[in-house]
């Protein structure tokens, strides 16, 4: 044991020498995981529980994230190295944090589509019941596309958002813009889903049961989406 503790203070030595080395990089890589890891963590869970989508992209960044500290730590890895993993690391957390807003956009609108050509081709009959007193609030195509221009610009401020690629205070503005953008379609479509099923239910139209269905679906989801991104925002 004598023989050995020389050995394991060179050890020690060298250790402390190489964590001093990196110590300014390593606590800043340090501060950014405590900082935007949270925020990551919040994007998946509006991804998975309120959009109720299935995607890798919050799970490949975040271990991007981890494969630059390791890198940043191996002690083969040059100096004029370890700045480029911290930014690195940098740009995967914000993609970890916008991405998931924008997968679920697109798949929102994908569904919404769908319901905004039925609607529309349904809408003429649902204008001529008026005169009985029916229908009176059903959305016309130049309120629908007034909101869609609405819903554009909110997802324009958070691609822009994106654009800065620094997290700062115009960042987070820009995942806000991108959440009330998702949340904002999602309510057009229960809207016109709610006037496509009332038709329907009228025996109005040959629509499919299937149809019918898929429509109440729609605004049960956009009710559960809604009540967990308020739990989310209350930290219940």
């Amino acid at each position: 044991m004598a023989d050995a503790l020389p050995t394991e203070v060179v050890a020690v030595e060298q250790l402390q020498k190489h964590w001093a080395a990196r110590w300014d990089v390593l606590l800043r890589f340090l501060l950014l995981v405590r900082d935007n890891y949270p925020v990551a963590n919040h994007s998946a869970y509006f991804m998975e529980e309120v959009a109720r989508i299935e995607h890798k992209v919050s799970i490949v960044n975040l271990r991007d994230v981890l494969s630059h500290l390791a890198t940043l730590l191996a002690e083969d890895t040059p100096a004029d190295e370890w700045e480029a993993q911290l930014a690195e690391a940098a740009a995967h957390f914000r993609r970890a944090i916008q991405e998931p807003y924008h997968i679920s956009i697109g798949d929102l609108r994908g569904r919404f589509d769908l319901v905004r050509a039925r609607y529309e081709r349904l809408l003429p009959r649902m204008q001529k019941l008026q005169d009985r007193g029916l229908f009176h609030q059903a959305p016309t195509v130049q309120y629908v596309e007034q909101e869609l221009a609405a819903i554009a610009s909110l997802a324009s401020d958070g691609r822009d958002a994106k654009a800065r690629n620094r997290t700062d205070g115009g960042w987070s503005e820009g995942c806000g813009h991108l959440a009330d953008a998702y949340h904002r379609l999602d309510k057009l479509a229960q809207e016109l889903s709610s006037h496509i099923y009332q038709f329907e239910a009228r025996g109005g139209s040959s629509w499919s049961r299937a149809g019918m269905i898929a429509t109440v679906i729609f605004g049960t989801v956009g009710v559960v989406s809604l009540v967990l991104t308020i739990m989310m925002r209350h930290g219940w």
